[in-house]
């Protein structure tokens, strides 16, 4: 899947149901969940997540395995993320701007 500079944040519309993730990797979250959790609008939970976001107040955790990176995903929880992965990866977590936590 190649380095972390690689990837980017995206939106997808796919039929009535908004998904965000990064390119090239495999999570993604729905405009319905977002707005589910928040009891915003999905319109407005979207926009909500997105700037959270950019504004630096959500951790990106990177799923590596050999150097490689096999997920990107946006961390509710950084602390519980390591009890789930193989013995193999190593989890790393940053903001938007890079900067690690």
């Amino acid at each position: 899947m190649g380095s972390i500079e690689s990837k980017r944040f995206k939106g997808i519309k796919k039929s009535s149901d908004g998904h965000l993730g990064f390119e090239g990797t495999p999570w993604h979250t729905h405009a319905d969940i977002l707005a589910s959790l928040s009891g915003l609008s999905q319109e407005d939970a979207v926009s909500q997540f997105v700037t959270s976001l950019l504004e630096n107040k959500r951790a990106i955790a990177i799923a590596t395995v050999n150097g490689r990176v096999r997920d990107v995903w946006v961390a509710d929880d950084p602390a519980g993320v390591d009890i789930y992965k193989p013995e193999d990866e190593v989890i790393t977590f940053r903001l938007w701007d890079g900067s690690a936590l």
